[in-house]
């Protein structure tokens, strides 16, 4: 079933590009120069903008009404900020204007494919965007859980990566996740795409001194296992009760040697055949799910 974007037949009333229609349920933005758009596409590329204005974008479909879903309906996890979507993505969505109707119109805009096309990295964009309020919180031992489980994060570099352990840790029920160092931003568009809706069900904190990190947990009680290709004990046998947090390093690197004698333990994924070591999303899954059982 199509749902179609009512219209009339009047012109946009604004030199500018952007009009309410009579009987509209958005405001239509057809010029590229509209500040919304500007700002749109500054929060889409730039990491230090994102920052300064505490929101990122997300692209898609799906995303975009989990974010709106999120927000009106499952208390707030995601505050959504403002949506953008083309006339086609309206029309060919089951279900979508009821998830629109949630926002006030006046954080509703249509825009050409031509607008969605200048945003959009992807080369085959869906035609929707939301632009949300940052999720991340300062890590101390008060917002850690007693008993929780964690992922740590020292230097990942790697956006897919990264989505895809959010949305793991989402799948296992970790209580949180933790960027420390240099790790890539949070909210790039390729990380957003691959954390599919998981950002908002999981507690992530961002802190770049690594040994405050460890500090931290270890005054909450939380043992910090390095994750190392070898010398570690055997993720299968490892003991994972109680408070615990894995931490995954670099894709290239690993840990550095300093870091791993910060941490209270190691673990290692014993590897048969010639394989001497696993993509970082990969290891960081198979830890997380033995971690996961641990207290079950």
């Amino acid at each position: 079933m199509k749902y179609l974007l009512r219209q009339d037949n009047q012109k946009l009333l604004s030199s500018e590009g952007a009009a309410r229609q009579k009987g509209a349920k958005a405001l239509v933005i057809t010029s590229k120069d509209n500040p919304k758009i500007k700002q749109l596409c500054k929060l889409y590329s730039s990491r230090k903008y994102r920052r300064e204005a505490g929101l990122f974008v997300i692209e898609g479909v799906r995303g975009c009404a989990d974010a709106v879903l999120d927000d009106v309906e499952h208390g707030g996890l995601i505050k959504v900020e403002e949506i953008f979507y083309t006339e086609q993505a309206f029309e060919d969505l089951d279900g979508f204007p009821a998830v629109l109707s949630r926002l006030p119109e006046s954080r509703r805009f249509v825009i050409t494919p031509e607008i969605a096309t200048k945003v959009s990295d992807t080369g085959t964009s869906q035609g929707v965007f939301v632009t949300a309020k940052v999720l991340d919180e300062p890590l101390s031992a008060r917002a850690l859980k007693a008993g929780g489980k964690y992922l740590i994060l020292d230097g990942l570099q790697d956006p897919g990566n990264l989505g895809t352990m959010i949305r793991t840790a989402d799948a296992v029920g970790l209580s949180g996740v933790v960027l420390a160092g240099d790790c890539v931003d949070l909210y790039n568009p390729k990380t957003v795409r691959s954390a599919v809706g998981s950002m908002p069900r999981v507690d992530i904190f961002i802190e770049r001194d690594f040994r405050r990190v460890t500090e931290l947990f270890a005054e909450k009680g939380i043992r910090t296992a390095a994750a190392v290709v070898s010398g570690g004990t055997d993720v299968r046998s490892f003991d994972f009760s109680g408070g615990c947090a894995v931490v995954i390093g670099n894709e290239g690197r690993g840990l550095a040697h300093d870091h791993v004698a910060l941490c209270s333990d190691s673990v290692t994924i014993k590897m048969n055949g010639h394989i001497d070591s696993l993509n970082a999303a990969t290891a960081a899954a198979i830890i997380m799910w033995e971690m996961s059982g641990a207290d079950s």
